[in-house]
C-alpha cells in the first residue's frame, strides 16, 4: 500500500510557501571531461558504524552504472573530533561526511570541491542550500532530521499519561507522573554525550516560533535570551527537569547508546533528540510500536511545529585526483537518488518526491508542520557564525548547555537567570562589535 506523503514546509528567501513537489526535475550534473578510468578506488570517511553490509550493497549497486569503481569506507570513531584532525591535512582521502551546523558557510570552499550550483538541485532536493556558499553546493545532506522528543509510550501509559504532551506544563506533569508511578527514568538528559544537549536548542527555532527566519533574526535581536523568548523557555525547561532530578542518577557518565538501550527496554520514558534516533531505538526492542517520535511540547494556538534541518552531508575533497572527481559526484547523486539511505534510517527525505518513513508517522498524524531555517540573505552569509564565535556562546553546540545542567545539578553557584543574563550581555557585545550599536534597527528579516 502506498504510504502517504508528508508536506515539508520549506520557506526560502526568494519564495514563501509550503512546498512538496509532486514531481521532480533531474538535477543538472556537470559534464564529465573525458572518459573516466575503468579502474579506480574512492575512499570515504564516514560517521556511520556497523554498516558494512549496507556499504557492500552500495558497492554492488553503484557498479551497475560504474563498473570498476571500488568504494573504500573508513569509519571514524568520535567523528566530529577526528574529522577536524583529518581535515587539517588536505591528504585525508576522497570523500567524507560534513556534520550539520559544524562549519561556517564561508569555510566550505577551504575543504571541499563544489558539486553543482544550488539552482541545479533546488527543485529536486530538500535542504539544497544548507551546505552551500555563494550559490555553490559543497555538500548534499544525506537525510533530514526533525527535532522533538523520543518517547516510550508504554512507559507513559504505565505512569497514567494518556496523551502526548503539547505544552511545557503537560510535559513536566508527565515526567513527574513517570517518577511517581514507575521505576523508569522520566527523561534521559544525556549530559555525558555532550552533543545531545545541543538537540534542545534546535527546538528554540522553528518548533517554538513557526518562523523559518528565526535564526537570521537572532543576529539582530535585542536580548534574545530573556524571559518569554524561545531560547529562555527551552533552556529553562531543561534546567528545571535536571533540578527536579527527573533525569538519570548520574548524568555526567551518560551516553547515547545507554539511553537508546534503556528507552528500548522501557526503563526510560523519553529524551529530547532528533528524529534520526527513532529508527536506531526501534531496532533494539521487541515492541517497536512503543518507540515514537513526537513534536517538542509546545503549540501555537493548538498547532505544533518542528524544527527540521539537513543532517550529515556527502562531500568531496577539494584536492581529489581530477580523474576521480566526476565519479565522486556521480556517487553522491546515486546515494541521494537510489541508495534509500534517508528512508531506511527514518529520516526526512532528501528527494522531494520520496515517501516519508513510518518513524515520522506520529508527526504526520498530529499534522505537525516542519520548519527549516531559511538561508541568510547574501550580505549576511557567515554573520551568525561570526556572532557565535565573538560571543563564545557557540549556539548549536553543547558547552553552554552543559553549564546550565551543571548549575541545575548544584555543581556551580550560578542561577539560571545568571546564565541567561550573561548570554544576553555576550551576544549584545558581539552584535555591537560586528554590526554596530544600531544593530537592532538594521534587521532586514
Amino acid at each position: 500500500m502506498k504510504k502517504r506523503m508528508f508536506a515539508l514546509a520549506v520557506v526560502v528567501a526568494m519564495s514563501l510557501g509550503t512546498v512538496m513537489a509532486s514531481g521532480s526535475t533531474e538535477a543538472a550534473k556537470p559534464e564529465a571531461k573525458g572518459e573516466a578510468p575503468k579502474e579506480m578506488t574512492i575512499s570515504f570517511l564516514t560517521h556511520k558504524a556497523g554498516m558494512d553490509d549496507t556499504f557492500a550493497r552500495y558497492q554492488q549497486d553503484f557498479n551497475v552504472s560504474h563498473p570498476g569503481v571500488t568504494l573504500k569506507y573508513e569509519t571514524l570513531p568520535d567523528y566530529k573530533s577526528n574529522i577536524v584532525v583529518r581535515w587539517s591535512n588536505s591528504d585525508w582521502g576522497d570523500m567524507c561526511m560534513i556534520p550539520h551546523a559544524f562549519l561556517p558557510e564561508n569555510e566550505l570552499p577551504d575543504h571541499f570541491a563544489p558539486i553543482c550550483d544550488v539552482k541545479d538541485i533546488a527543485d529536486k532536493y530538500n535542504f539544497a542550500s544548507v551546505f552551500s556558499c555563494d550559490g555553490k553546493v559543497y555538500g548534499i545532506s544525506s537525510t533530514g532530521t526533525a527535532y522533538g522528543v523520543l518517547y516510550n509510550v508504554a512507559v507513559l501509559k504505565q505512569a497514567g499519561v494518556d496523551k502526548i504532551p503539547s505544552s511545557p506544563e503537560e510535559f513536566m506533569d508527565a515526567l513527574r507522573k513517570v517518577k511517581s508511578n514507575t521505576s523508569a527514568v522520566p527523561l534521559y538528559i544525556d549530559y555525558g554525550a555532550g552533543s545531545r544537549l545541543a538537540d534542545w536548542e534546535w527546538n528554540a527555532r522553528g518548533s517554538m516560533t513557526a518562523d523559518p527566519n528565526y535564526k537570521n533574526k537572532l543576529c539582530y535581536m535585542e536580548n534574545p535570551f530573556s524571559p518569554g523568548k524561545p531560547y529562555y523557555t527551552v533552556m529553562k525547561m531543561m534546567y528545571d527537569i535536571v533540578k527536579e532530578r527527573l533525569v538519570e542518577d548520574d548524568p555526567t557518565t551518560s551516553k547515547w547508546d545507554t539511553c537508546s538501550n534503556l528507552l528500548a527496554q522501557g526503563k526510560v520514558a523519553c529524551t529530547v533528540i532528533g528524529s534520526w534516533a527513532c529508527s536506531d531505538t526501534k531496532k533494539k526492542t521487541q515492541t517497536p510500536d512503543d518507540i515514537q517520535f513526537h513534536a517538542f511540547p509546545w503549540n501555537i494556538n493548538g498547532k505544533q511545529y518542528a524544527t527540521v534541518a539537513g543532517d550529515y552531508a556527502y562531500a568531496i575533497n577539494k584536492d581529489i585526483d581530477p580523474a576521480k572527481l566526476q565519479t565522486a559526484k556521480d556517487y553522491i547523486f546515486w546515494l541521494c537518488d537510489k541508495s534509500g539511505f534517508s528512508y531506511d534510517n527514518g529520516g526526512v527525505p532528501i528527494l522531494k518526491t520520496e515517501e516519508f518513513p513510518a518513524t515520522l508517522k506520529p508527526l504526520q498524524d498530529a499534522n505537525v508542520t516542519f520548519i527549516p531555517d531559511n538561508p541568510p540573505r547574501e550580505e549576511d552569509i557567515g554573520l551568525f557564525d561570526e556572532l557565535n564565535a565573538e560571543s563564545e556562546l557557540y549556539l548549536g553546540k553543547y558547552p553552554e548547555k552543559a553549564r546550565i545542567c551543571e548549575a541545575a545539578m548544584g555543581l556551580s553557584k550560578e542561577s539560571f537567570d545568571d546564565i541567561m543574563t550573561d548570554w544576553n550581555v555576550r551576544w549584545t557585545k558581539a552584535q555591537i562589535n560586528i554590526i554596530g550599536k544600531d544593530y537592532a534597527s538594521k534587521n532586514p528579516y
